[in-house]
This record gives structure tokens, C-alpha cells and sequence, in this order.
């Protein structure tokens, strides 16, 4: 009887540990081949475009030769720098001129940051002490230093109301002109001063 203590198997050879590395390197390739080539993460979400910068109240003023000609008040503003304007909301802006004044309130508004042209929409109205002027839109032209109403526009005082379209106040001239009448009527008191 052969001892076979010490002898080896068949086809093992004489370094069995390069057998056992060898089979070490082809099961790591493969689960490297499975597992670590992984596709590559999405690209990252495009950001989202800013949001303009909002702002929760704005007053503006301006200045001209040492005197206050306007004061812009709004509740909400956003700005947009791409357009040179500022949208508004919550508007009420006061024209000061010699002797008195003004005052105008709107539901939203742009204001050209270049050309201060503001232009006002949604329920205008200009008061002046017992005059109010009604209408969806109005256009405040600071080379000119008027007011522009193109739609319907309703003027009320007391005992008087006008109907028309394209309304011009001329703030430095006091002057109102309707470019097309529609209405007057007038509230007139009796002949002994009564109403």
C-alpha cells in the first residue's frame, strides 16, 4: 500500500494557490463586469428660470428742479431687468402740481424703468377734490406730463356726469379733453337755488 498522505490530485500541479488566484481574478472581473459599470447618473435637472425679484411694497418718487412731481405706491412689485419694467399691484400713485393734486389708484400697473412711462389698469381712477374719472386704462407720459386714457372713461362731479373715449389730462395745464363724447348729463338745481 502507497502512502497518499502529502500527495496531490491530479492536474493540480505544484502551485495550487495560482489556481485559486486565478480563479479569484475571474470572479472579480465578472462582478466588476456586472455590477461596477453602471450607466452613468442623468444629467442634472436644467435650473429652473429665477423667478423675478418680488418685492413686497414699493414707493417711488420723483424730483424734478427741487420739487416733488409724483409719488408711486404699491403693494406688490416685481422686477424684470430684461424689460426695463416693474409690475405692480395694489396701485396708487399722486401727481402734485401747483395749488393741488392728483390722485390716482389702479388694480396693476408697469412702470418702465428707462423711459418712466407708467401705465395703469383695472378699475383707474383719478380724484381730484370732487372730480372722479373712471376708466380700464391709463397711460402717464412724464416727457408730455400727461395722462392718456384711450377706452371708455366716465367723469363724475357733483351734479355732472361726461361719457367718452380718449381722455388727455394735461397736468401742467389743468386742462381735461375728450377726443370722442358720448354723454353729459347734468343735475340742475331749481330756479330758487334748490336742488
Amino acid at each position: 500500500m502507497k502512502n497518499n498522505i502529502g500527495r496531490k490530485r491530479p492536474g493540480w500541479g505544484r502551485f495550487p494557490w495560482l489556481w485559486v488566484l486565478g480563479v479569484m481574478v475571474i470572479l472579480g472581473v465578472g462582478a466588476w463586469g456586472l455590477w461596477g459599470r453602471q450607466p452613468p447618473p442623468p444629467p442634472p435637472k436644467p435650473v429652473a428660470a429665477a423667478a423675478p425679484p418680488r418685492m413686497e411694497g414699493l414707493s417711488l418718487t420723483e424730483i424734478h428742479e427741487g420739487d416733488k412731481t409724483w409719488v408711486l405706491e404699491a403693494k406688490k412689485a416685481d422686477f424684470h431687468p430684461e424689460q426695463d419694467s416693474i409690475s405692480i399691484s395694489g396701485v396708487r400713485v399722486e401727481f402734485f402740481g401747483p395749488g393741488e393734486d392728483i390722485r390716482v389708484k389702479a388694480g396693476t400697473g408697469l412702470f418702465n424703468t428707462k423711459t418712466r412711462v407708467l401705465t395703469l389698469k383695472g378699475q383707474v381712477e383719478m380724484r381730484r377734490s370732487d372730480l372722479v374719472v373712471t376708466t380700464s386704462e391709463a397711460t402717464f407720459l412724464p416727457a408730455e406730463r400727461a395722462l392718456v386714457a384711450p377706452e371708455h372713461v366716465v367723469i363724475t362731479e357733483p351734479g355732472l356726469k361726461v361719457e367718452g373715449r380718449g381722455l388727455r389730462v394735461e397736468l401742467a395745464a389743468k386742462k381735461l379733453v375728450m377726443a370722442q363724447h358720448q354723454l353729459t348729463e347734468f343735475q340742475l338745481k331749481d330756479w330758487r337755488g334748490k336742488k
